[in-house]
């Protein structure tokens, strides 16, 4: 071929590459289009979408792609919807056939299990308490279990369980009330393999972090490592470490080729001249493959094994390859097996990191020595940091410095760990002793890592950005770390300034409201212009469920608050106070009152924030921390008032009726002890004569809160009621000269996969899907 023909092929490879870098970009666009729709749109739409992509036109192949994105997305989530359990099915005591499809997950009370069968709902998340025969993946089990539609807590900030659940295939959740074994064993499963291997490896280690950390790089188990474990990882910026990908698998695949295309051309019989290249890039693909499948094909697992095997397929056809082609071909095959893929954080952080890399070897840091290698470690984080701040609402100072010695360190860890673990497994006898010899320089080193990870400065939390910040802080960031030549580089900086904007506070004489979703427990947090307050901690459960560590903390972060002025604990029941411990340790609280303090709530009490009054009305008398000893606290400003009540019962509204009959009005009451009909009483009720009652209940709790004689007082006092486990957290804004401004999160950010709320059912169109009212008794 003549240079003329080699030119021409080159360029038509480069448009190539640079059409499915496009293709790959408009598929997601269209997957993602999708995902941010509250109903599910019917498939005829992308059907007759698809029909301008026919005639050709510039631009044609790309309007297909993003079509062609949504309706796959669309067929996806609709087989979804229809095998999840409806919500008219809730509560339902079923009786299911079917494997053990997960690592059980066992804790001090239950263990938790993924039961696969044939029958709807095909897949449901199942917890065990108590005692109970071992479970082991793979196994058929015939049990009769109390199902539940997946669901959880709906609060700004915090992490959406409907999302993971839809993300995991799950279509219920649930509790088993009986089982019994059924002769149907799965006579093969990566899952058995995995936990067998699992249990293996724990027998011939301590219970110490090297192990768990072991488990984690082996087997993609990372059930040991503790809630601490996890803040060391983040507060670091490494917890990528721990989630197999690139580094590991594509580590394992280069080790393994190298060494077969070393060993294979001395190997008998002799003269046979093998084809050396292309049983290298097979071992090394079925190494690849065996690691990915041990570690449970995670998402930044998947995309680095298509990664390498796009890679080792162009070695054998000795085609050049472009990086960004590979990535985006694999970024394709994620999307084409899991549309819900782009509701992970891993696939963002896992495919940006790449792309980030790819751009800045083709930038100013392509090129060098150890200088090179210590600037790329700030740059690529600082890429990262729009990222983490979207996702999670903090970003590591100490990543740059903690990565710059651990990934190098990985090209060490990652084969010793592998070695010792995989010869472990086959001869026990040899491969123990230099397992442990690893385990204790693991452990050696995550001391170091802690250390760090204690400093003060190690992390920074803001609120994190919206999806219009994120984009031009990307764009700021692509400009800056361009390659030299390009003028005025520094205006990219300006592109990060938005990522600093905090949210807004309200104006001197406003106040707003949040009620959140905690769920069978209450927790409020009141802001004026200058001042937070927390009434309430919310729930801690038996199973370590914080929900002051998963729930409030994670709002009071995504709204910009680092410091709690005041915090009120009403009373002394733990769906109360429980995530207070957890609050307490994590942000700086200015004056805590009430049980679980050193001040009691005493009527009298009041202070004046910002234009805007608090004051206590009960109890009269410190003293008991049950119900009717709860904090009643009143707080008005211009724009309205609000009325906080705890658990009190009858008697302590009897009281408050003879002593605050006048003071109790209120255009938003907190319903007292969650909607029993211990409480409110029609009295009391019509002195508040609240214009919003809002029931901090859990969705469908065992108590049946709210009692329906409650709602029907309120009713008839024309008051709106508001239930936070129907329609997530409330938030209220009481501004001068204005009616109360109220949001329903559930109703606010509403997704097609959530929990179907009447007025917007999952999918349009659908009489399959039941739903419940977003207020009670309307």
């Amino acid at each position: 071929m003549g240079a003329g023909g080699r030119q021409a092929g080159s360029a038509r490879g480069l448009t190539g590459a640079r059409d499915v870098r496009l293709l790959a970009l408009a598929f997601l666009a269209g997957v993602l289009a999708v995902h941010q729709l509250a109903t599910l749109p019917p498939l005829w739409l992308p059907a007759m979408l698809l029909l301008p992509g026919l005639v050709r036109w510039p631009g044609h192949a790309i309007w297909l792609a993003a079509v062609l994105g949504a309706g796959w997305t669309i067929i996806d989530a609709d087989k979804r919807l229809t095998a999840r359990l409806p919500v008219a099915a809730e509560g339902e005591t079923r009786t299911l056939t079917g494997r053990v499809a997960s690592l059980p997950e066992r804790d001090a009370i239950r263990t938790r299990f993924v039961l696969e069968s044939d029958a709807d709902p095909a897949r449901a998340r199942l917890a065990w308490y108590g005692e109970h025969p071992p479970l082991r993946a793979g196994d058929c089990w015939r049990v009769t279990a109390r199902l539940s539609v997946p669901q959880g807590s709906a609060n700004p900030g915090s992490f959406d369980y409907e999302a993971w659940l839809w993300r995991q295939h799950l279509h219920a959740t649930g509790y088993v009330d009986s089982a019994r074994r059924c002769d149907a064993d799965a006579p093969w499963s990566v899952n058995r393999w995995r936990q067998a291997a699992s249990e293996q490896l724990a027998a011939a280690l301590d219970a110490g972090i090297g192990a768990a950390l072991i488990r984690g790089l082996t087997l993609g188990d990372r059930s040991a490592l503790t809630d601490a474990d996890w803040q060391v990882l983040r507060r670091t910026g490494t917890s990528h470490l721990m989630a197999i990908s690139g580094l590991h698998i594509g580590l394992l695949a280069t080790l393994v080729f190298l060494a077969l295309r070393g060993v294979l051309p001395w190997l008998p019989p002799a003269g046979m001249n093998p084809p050396v290249l292309t049983l290298a890039a097979l071992g090394s693909g079925l190494a690849a493959l065996g690691y990915a499948a041990f570690a449970g094909f995670a998402l930044p697992t998947q995309r680095a094994l298509l990664m390498v095997a796009v890679v080792l397929v162009a070695l054998v056809l000795r085609r050049p390859v472009l990086p960004s082609r590979v990535l985006a071909l694999a970024g394709l095959a994620v999307l084409i097996r899991d549309p819900a893929a782009v509701l992970a954080p891993g696939f963002w952080l896992s495919f940006a990191a790449v792309a980030w890399i790819l751009y800045l070897l083709r930038g100013r840091l392509g090129s060098g020595g150890w200088r090179r290698w210590l600037w790329w470690q700030p740059a690529l984080v600082l890429a990262l940091t729009p990222l983490t701040l979207f996702w999670f609402g903090q970003a590591s100072i100490v990543a740059p410095l903690a990565n710059a010695i651990l990934i190098p360190a990985f090209g060490v860890v990652v084969p010793a760990v592998l070695g010792a673990a995989a010869l472990t497994l086959v001869w026990p006898g040899v491969g123990a002793p230099l397992l442990r010899l690893v385990e204790g320089a693991l452990a050696t080193g995550w001391q170091g890592l802690a250390w760090l990870a204690e400093l003060p400065v190690a992390q920074v939390s803001l609120a994190p950005p919206s999806a219009w910040a994120l984009l031009v802080a990307v764009a700021g960031l692509a400009l800056w770390l361009a390659p030299r030549g390009i003028p005025a580089r520094w205006l990219g900086v300006i592109g990060l300034l938005p990522l600093l904007a905090a949210p807004p506070t309200p104006a001197p004489g406003a106040f707003g409201l949040t009620v959140l979703d905690v769920g069978q427990g209450l927790s409020a947090v009141v802001r004026t212009a200058d001042h937070t307050l927390l009434f309430d901690a919310g729930p801690r459960y038996r199973s370590g469920f914080d929900t002051g560590r998963a729930l409030v903390l994670p709002y009071l972060k995504s709204r910009g608050i680092g410091r709690l002025d005041r915090v009120v604990i009403s009373h002394g029941d733990i769906d109360h106070r429980g995530g207070w411990p957890a609050i307490r340790s994590a942000m700086p609280v200015g004056q805590a009152l009430g049980a679980a303090t050193d001040r009691p709530c005493l009527a009298g009490q009041s202070w004046r924030w910002d234009g805007v009054d608090f004051r206590m009305l009960h109890p009269a008398t410190p003293g008991g921390e049950d119900n009717d000893g709860s904090c009643v606290l009143r707080i008005s400003g211009a724009g309205g008032s609000v009325l906080l009540t705890g658990d009190i019962e009858a008697s302590s509204e009897q009281a408050l009726l003879d002593r605050e009959a006048e003071g109790l009005a209120a255009d938003i009451l907190v319903v007292p002890h969650h909607g029993s009909n211990s409480s409110s009483t029609g009295a009391f009720v019509q002195a508040a004569a609240p214009a919003f009652a809002v029931v901090p209940a859990g969705w469908r709790n065992r108590w049946g809160f709210p009692d329906p004689a409650v709602v029907a007082r309120y009713r008839q006092a024309d008051a709106r009621v508001l239930h936070t486990g129907r329609v997530g957290a409330v938030r209220f804004d009481l501004r001068p000269g204005e009616a109360v401004d109220v949001s329903r999160w559930r109703l606010r950010y509403r997704r097609f996969w959530h929990r179907p709320v009447c007025g917007s059912a999952g999918r349009a169109g659908s009489g399959s899907l039941s739903c419940v009212q977003p207020e009670e008794g309307r």
